[in-house]
């Protein structure tokens, strides 16, 4: 961009946007705000934007050249409690290469009314945060004082950018509603930018073009007399013209993004657009393209010395690496142990990125990096001991899916082994408990790109590829007196073995007593055991002895109860009339549960649930359930399955009637009567 500038010698200042409505200029709050209890149009709104406008244009300065402006003005009205978290707002800063996004003129106020009168806090210094996100980004997070029920916040900023080839993405759409909403983007003709939108809102776009024009001044010195010295200068000031191109959304009552169960990343379905620079066309200039493909990122990334300059580095593990596999030939146990060996060797320091930040070697030697050190050092040692290894350039499950291809849409790297013999895994030595393709919860939603030696690249699905399982087993009796008493045993495995493991391997065994508990609503537990728990690689058993009186209810000479006892199903959670974005389970699973009831003497079974079984359309899912009685003894067996991580939005009603059925035949009760 800057040779642009060189060479183009030209242009302009454009300024964005919409002039703001005098009803929002900043520091007009009025008492009607601060008076204002509930929104008019969501009573269960703690917050609402009750004005936000977004102003993106580009402008130039002979001093600076191009350079990307933002201007952010933004109200906020506090209803409650639960609120009080939009009183703060972060923005992430682009760095690269000695250029830096800053942002500045940061004014912020908190409003509130007491008595008749209106009272203001200003943000002061120790309110505003800033400190490095990752390699490429630095964060700036302030905090409004003097927050409270009713109170009403604004602030405004710029954010000035050398970075011309991405806007930052405009949102259009949060998770408490929004009363009015501008957004204005300017761009002079030389600059063309794809658009691109997330989200199920209509958007009015409204396009529109004007003229415009910069004056330069230029500078210039005559010499003169016989040394040839300066004696004049003079200004010439010449005029360009240019045609600039608007886009402006204007949005009232903006609905808050209602975010549903397993709704994964939901900055993937919120409403937004996001603008690429597609390509630049100065007059009497070639057109130079900034669009790219997934392929030419996947290869920018593996030429640099951040990242295919590190896998190359081998000397300083060499001597420890061959001690790790002395003696061993088979691929796939060489493989477990460089991946055990680098996994002990080096700790996670928690930082995100898809290029080094001090190096393999600091890495190594300190014992800590960031994941992509650790997974190019693993990825290194796996080559160095002959065997196929790759990076796996990708992005966490909490960033948002890139809309077109950018570097800035991976942060995550992983490597993929793929033998001779056939077979595959993917390996995360960032995580302690992590074992071959099961990958922790902070990846496992990503996508992924696995790159080869000449660069080339294809996707990898980071999801497993079968459903994880869970088997449940119950033995159990019931008193006259409707007190269930007996043993459960819960087998996790893989995936469900990991979360497990990740969730409780930290906790003692009271607190494992009480989560199962509160989980099972149990009144007693007792006899814990937890088979397998820091044996990684290896399912989790989990084993106890339970007392319940919750779960069969005692009318004269009759029980009742749900033959799953604490295990049944109690509401759908799926409650929506519809749904607009997948269900993102995170992986498939499949419980069964095996529940025995012997009941008390003297009283027999006048109603059993009858076997019955359904499914989702194209064996998205099934569910089972069969019952029997034997010898004094009720058998339950059940069966849920979810066969795919994600099911997509057009299945939805079939998927809440689904667990409507679920919840249904899991209510049905045995009823019981003495003889």
């Amino acid at each position: 961009m800057k040779n642009c500038i060189a060479i183009c010698s030209i242009l302009l200042v454009f300024t964005i946007g919409v002039t703001q409505a005098q009803e929002y200029k900043f520091g007009k709050v009025s008492k009607e705000e601060l008076l204002e209890k509930s929104h008019p149009l969501d009573s269960t709104a703690s917050a609402a934007v009750l004005y936000e406008n977004q102003e993106v244009y580009i402008e130039y300065t002979q001093s600076e050249g191009f350079r990307l402006i933002t201007d952010v003005f933004k109200r906020v009205k506090i209803y409650d409690k639960e609120g009080f978290e939009y009183a703060s707002d972060k923005r992430y800063l682009y760095k690269k290469g000695g250029d830096d996004e800053i942002l500045t003129g940061l004014k912020a106020v908190t409003y509130n009314l007491s008595g008749d009168k209106i009272e203001e806090t200003k943000l002061k210094k120790d309110g505003i945060f800033k400190n490095e996100f990752s390699e490429y980004y630095d964060e700036v997070k302030f905090t409004m004082p003097a927050i409270d029920e009713g109170s009403v916040v604004e602030y405004k900023y710029k954010v000035v950018s050398p970075f011309l080839f991405s806007m930052d993405r405009i949102y259009l759409q949060y998770e408490i509603p929004i009363k009015k909403l501008e957004v204005n983007v300017k761009s002079p003709e030389y600059f063309v930018y794809k658009k691109f939108t997330t989200g199920y809102l209509p958007i009015d776009l409204k396009t529109s073009q004007y003229n415009d024009k910069v004056i330069l001044t230029t500078k210039n010195r005559r010499g003169v007399g016989f040394n040839g010295n300066t004696t004049r200068t003079d200004w010439s000031r010449d005029e360009v013209n240019f045609v600039v191109n608007k886009e402006s959304i204007s949005l009232e009552n903006v609905p808050a993004f209602k975010e549903e169960p397993y709704a994964g990343n939901i900055d993937n379905f919120i409403s937004s657009i996001l603008y690429e620079l597609s390509f630049v066309n100065f007059p009497q200039e070639p057109i130079e393209y900034y669009s790219t493909t997934w392929e030419d990122v996947s290869k920018r990334i593996y030429s640099s010395s951040s990242f295919g300059g590190e896998i190359d580095k081998s000397n300083y593990y060499k001597e420890e690496l061959a001690n790790v596999i002395s003696g061993v030939s088979n691929p796939v146990d060489k493989t477990a142990l460089i991946y055990n060996f680098v996994k002990n060797k080096v700790t996670w320091n928690g930082k995100y990125g898809v290029f080094s930040s001090e190096g393999v070697k600091k890495c190594f030697k300190e014992g800590t990096g960031n994941v992509a050190e650790i997974n190019l050092m693993l990825t290194s040692m796996l080559r160095t001991a002959g065997i196929n290894a790759y990076p796996v350039i990708a992005s966490s499950s909490s960033k948002p899916v890139s809309l077109f291809p950018s570097i800035d849409g991976f942060n995550y790297v992983l490597t993929l082994v793929k033998f001779k013999e056939g077979g595959s895994m993917l390996l995360d030595a960032t995580d302690k408990i992590g074992y071959p393709n099961v990958l922790p919860s902070r990846i496992i939603r990503g996508v992924g790109r696995v790159i080869t030696e000449d660069g080339n690249s294809k996707m990898v699905n980071l999801r497993p590829s079968k459903p994880t399982v869970l088997r449940t087993a119950v033995q159990c009796q019931i008193s006259e007196q409707g007190v269930v008493e007996g043993k459960l045993s819960n087998r996790y495995a893989t995936q469900y073995a990991h979360s497990y493991r990740s969730y409780n391997i930290s906790k003692s065994k009271a607190d494992s007593q009480k989560d199962i508990i509160e989980k099972y609503n149990l009144s007693e537990a007792a006899e814990i055991e937890l088979e397998g728990l820091n044996q990684v690689g290896k399912g989790v058993v989990e084993t106890l002895s339970f007392k319940t009186t919750n779960e069969v209810e005692v009318i004269e000479d009759e029980m009742y109860f749900s033959p799953l006892l604490f295990l049944k199903e109690n509401e759908n959670i799926f409650k929506a009339e519809d749904r607009q974005y997948p269900v993102d389970f995170g992986y498939g699973f499949s419980d069964s549960y095996m529940i025995n009831i012997k009941i008390p003497e003297g009283y027999e079974v006048v109603e059993l649930p009858k076997s019955g079984a359904f499914k989702l359309p194209n064996n998205l899912g099934s569910f089972t359930y069969r019952t029997n009685f034997v010898n004094g003894t009720i058998q339950v067996v059940v069966n849920e399955t979810i066969a795919t991580p994600v099911i997509t939005s057009n299945y939805y009603l079939a998927l809440k009637e689904f667990y409507n059925q679920i919840v249904q035949k899991e209510g049905e009760q045995v009823v019981l009567k003495k003889v």
